[in-house]
């Protein structure tokens, strides 16, 4: 691997008297190490380590978090003593930043609190998860932090819940892939670099006896084949930055009575599993204070110098400064003896120079943080956390309808909150006392229900205060939180105590963090999960217990003792190609939309083979192949440079719904239309061509609710089809505003006006998307006396494109629907009048103009597409009625931006 430039300045005495190591030798060994450090300011020491040992990496914690001010004055500072002493690139300075449970920055004052891992994999969808990283990473960057310890790509399960519980996406390996890579992409997006963490997985490290054992002793490599290594394959295909590396990879031998970590077994999963076997060639970094026996027996130096034999990059030593000069050391003198060779150095080393080459710029580094910058992304990401958190609140089971809770109680009941002592998310100050975190559950649940009652329980369980509470409350709300950890297990005896004390009464059980607690006892028939008991969070589950929200989470987890079955699954995605897929998409619309929107496969391959600006994207079932799944696509020039995209079409065989392929085709063609260059939002429906303008609004109300939660933002803004039967029709009388003897006239463009009407519509439409092409087209196809002109002496001033079935006019193949209503059926399409012009009865002109012209062409009925009543369109209003023109479709107008 070819390896940047090395770090360079003043040469200076080394820190190690007794060797004799070159100034670029050292300063490679600090690109290998990443510290931490105590303190809101810098201190002495991280100054000495960053100018005498040149270290090049900074692990921030909460302890070096005030607010986002000072934090913004303490990277800058740090990288200015970088530069002074003459690092080449800006130091990496990176955070543990997961959301959720695990949220340095984000306690909703220093910076938004966003969902968490398991909240995510809860709303189904990954674009979110992306969304959220991307946010996240500009938030960061606007404090200084350039990298982020997340995501995390652990398979979680009920041997491994305690250790690693809401922090992972799911139990699902493909998902969590899925999920991690949408999360590494986000962080991406969002300008940082990102460490996927903890390869090859964490939890299976404890032998029956209690002592550490190898991964690989503890699964064979085919079992860690088919669950742990499934997600790193899967972000090392993507890309990934960085990888951590999880303790359990190091073997162990005794030293005494002392267990400590030795080599062999890392070197084997990093070289064979991680480099050979996964093909992954970035960074890869370990915590050497967390090896088996570090500090009982494990010396600092020696575990430094384990850990760069086995082949570690990068080394993060979160010890006092006196421990890690002690590990730095220990590497110098391993070079200067051989035992490590310098080639190792240089490739270690290079792996984190090149990564600083990709992500950091000393103009980035070194700029002015600006103090107001932080607080407003925070109110523009309020509504994103949110959002989400209302997609990932999750009601397991209501057997008994408890929900909403309103409608089981009356106004004046009392309802008993029953919460676990437990500690906060976080403290804003180190003499700050710790706060409930439950305190905003009973605030929101009494914006709701004017009688609440809130009662903390300890590990004590209930007292005769609470069982006093229980017997005088109409109905409780019970919240567990790790509930299965050992020091909390009381929890469910609490839990089992309250069950019997409500006899009939209501009773909601909240699981507050992890969603195993009360999974499987069923006794609790009303079960819901936050993932996280994060303010927002809870606020929602209020907002969910009282019905003023759905709860549309997805258990990210199997229910243990259940079948295999998921409620959801990832389904291979292949690209359309029109000569395999033609005829069975064809199948497909019709088994979907063809008993209300009927299209052959010749009008469906018309609409669906457009090279160049179309892709398609299916989904079949394995065995047989037949298609189950399609979603459409399509960019369409908004500007000389911006492109809008299109999700114009998402069908699943009917007998196949609810099983993932819709979730697995959106996501896909989110993820292709969003990476495009040049497009800043996108459409759910299509302009050109036309399947349909917006959502319909006719669709079942499920469906409507499943677009929502996926992030398109529902508004009741309205586009319609109209139709009109024009064989026996006459201008009405009165219909047509007297408008000649205001010299304005109307007729088919000849050839003389065409460059006249083009630049019209360049002027005056050049905004409107795919309109200018349908005009420019006419020339090509030689149909120019398919627009219809409204003009003065002063030129034109109006102008529409008429259409039949029989013409060559491109906007006949692109609205498929005048040729499905009849034979002898044409539209009017692209109407539109000059600003100065409008008001004055010059668009109803033309509307009467060119039914008149679609009569006169022995047509039988006139279809009016993209009718806003608000636009262009305005005056048919109320004129609808006296035209005779009637409602053939309504559809939601849906965007959202990029």
């Amino acid at each position: 691997m070819a390896t940047a430039n090395p770090e360079r300045a003043q040469p200076h005495k080394s820190p190690s008297e007794s060797l004799r190591l070159d100034d670029e030798t050292l300063r490679l060994v600090g690109q290998m190490v990443m510290i931490g450090f105590e303190g809101l300011a810098v201190t002495p020491e991280i100054r000495m380590m960053i100018e005498k040992y040149y270290v090049g990496n900074i692990l921030l914690t909460r302890r070096n978090i005030q607010d986002g001010v000072q934090l913004a004055r303490l990277t800058q500072e740090l990288q200015n003593i970088a530069q002074s002493a003459g690092f080449q690139r800006p130091l990496i300075i990176g955070i543990d930043q997961e959301n959720g449970m695990i949220s340095r920055l984000g306690d909703g004052i220093r910076g938004t609190h966003f969902p968490g891992s398991m909240a995510l994999g809860a709303t189904r969808s990954p674009s979110q998860a992306f969304d959220v990283a991307k946010a996240t990473a500009k938030e960061l960057v606007a404090v200084g932090i350039n990298w982020n310890f997340a995501p995390l790509l652990d398979v979680v399960s009920e041997s491994n819940s305690s250790v690693i519980g809401v922090r992972a996406f799911g139990d699902d390996p493909q998902v969590v892939g899925r999920y991690g890579v949408a999360f590494a992409e986000g962080l991406r997006a969002g300008g940082i670099g990102h460490c996927a963490k903890h390869f090859p997985g964490t939890g299976q490290i404890i032998n029956k006896d209690g002592s550490r054992s190898s991964t690989f002793n503890f699964k064979t490599r085919d079992e860690l084949g088919t669950n742990e290594l499934i997600p790193f394959r899967r972000a090392v295909s993507a890309g990934l930055d960085s990888v951590m590396l999880t303790s359990s990879i190091w073997g162990e031998s005794l030293r005494g009575d002392r267990r400590i970590a030795v080599p062999a077994d890392a070197k084997h999963i990093i070289h064979d599993v991680l480099r050979r076997q996964l093909e992954y060639d970035g960074l890869t970094v370990c915590d050497v204070t967390d090896m088996p026996g570090y500090g009982q027996g494990l010396d600092v130096g020696e575990a430094a110098v384990i850990a760069v034999k086995a082949g570690c990059d990068m080394l993060q030593i979160y010890d006092k400064p006196e421990a890690q000069r002690k590990a730095i050391e220990a590497v110098y003198e391993a070079i200067g003896t051989e035992e490590i060779a310098t080639s190792d150095i240089y490739r270690s080393s290079g792996r984190a120079l090149q990564l600083k080459e990709h992500y950091l710029s000393w103009r980035t580094a070194l700029a002015a943080p600006d103090p107001q910058r932080l607080s407003s992304l925070m109110q523009e990401h309020r509504a994103l956390a949110r959002t989400v958190y209302e997609n990932s609140i999750t009601v397991v089971r209501d057997e008994k309808s408890l929900l909403p809770l309103s409608s089981r109680i009356r106004s004046t009941d009392n309802i008993l909150l029953l919460t676990p002592v437990v500690r906060p998310l976080y403290h804003r100050a180190l003499d700050e006392l710790p706060i409930d975190p439950f305190e905003c559950l009973g605030r929101a649940l009494a914006r709701h229900h004017p009688k609440v009652r809130h009662a903390p329980y300890t590990v004590r369980g209930i007292t005769s205060t609470h069982v006093a509470l229980i017997k005088r409350a109409a109905a409780v709300i019970f919240v567990a939180a790790n509930a299965n950890r050992p020091n909390t297990n009381s929890q469910l005896e609490t839990a089992g105590a309250v069950h019997r004390l409500c006899l009939n009464k209501p009773l909601v059980t909240l699981a507050a963090c992890d969603p195993y607690e009360l999974l499987t006892d069923r006794t609790f028939g009303t079960y819901m999960c936050t993932y996280e008991y994060s303010p927002m969070a809870l606020e929602t589950a209020a907002a969910v217990i009282f019905g003023e929200r759905h709860a549309s989470g997805s258990l990210p987890i199997s229910i243990p003792g259940t079948p295999a079955l998921r409620q959801q699954r990832l389904w291979f995605v292949e690209v359309w190609e029109k000569r395999r897929d033609l005829f069975a998409s064809a199948d497909l619309w019709r088994d979907c939309l063809g008993r209300k929107w009927p299209l052959d496969a010749s009008t469906l391959s018309a609409l669906l083979d457009r090279p160049g600006y179309s892709k398609h994207f299916v989904v079949r079932r394995a065995m047989t192949n037949e298609l189950l799944g399609l979603v459409a696509t399509y960019t369409v020039m908004a500007g000389p440079s911006q492109l809008v995209g299109s999700l114009a079409l998402l069908i699943v065989r009917p007998s196949h719904r609810n099983l993932g392929i819709g979730l697995s085709l959106h996501d896909v063609a989110v993820r292709h239309l969003s990476k495009q260059q040049g497009i800043s939002s996108l459409q759910l429906g299509s302009i050109f061509p036309r399947l349909f303008p917006g959502l319909p609004v006719d669709l079942p109300s499920e469906d409507l609710s499943w677009f929502a939660h996926r992030g398109w933002k529902l508004e009741d803004k309205f586009l319609y089809d109209l139709y009109m039967q024009i064989d026996t029709w006459s201008v009405p009388e009165g219909g047509m505003p007297p408008l000649y003897e205001k010299g304005v006239s109307f007729s088919c463009c000849n050839a003389d006006q065409f460059d006249a009407l083009i630049e019209f519509e360049e002027k005056n439409f050049g905004t409107y998307l795919g309109w200018v092409d349908k005009y420019q087209a006419l020339k090509a196809t030689d149909d120019i006396a398919d627009a219809m002109i409204a003009y003065t002496s002063q030129g034109i001033v109006g102008a529409a494109l008429i259409f039949s079935p029989v013409g060559n006019n491109q906007i006949s193949k692109d609205i498929p629907w005048p040729k499905m209503i009849g034979e002898r059926v044409g539209g009017i399409a692209c109407m539109g009048v000059k600003a100065e012009c409008r008001g004055q009865g010059v668009g109803l002109g033309l509307i009467c103009a060119s039914i008149m012209e679609l009569k006169q062409r022995g047509l039988r009925g006139c279809f009016v597409d993209w009718a806003d009543f608000e636009g262009t369109y305005k005056e048919l209003a109320w004129l609808t009625a006296v035209l005779g023109f009637s409602q053939w479709g309504k559809y939601r107008e849906i965007w959202r931006n990029v």
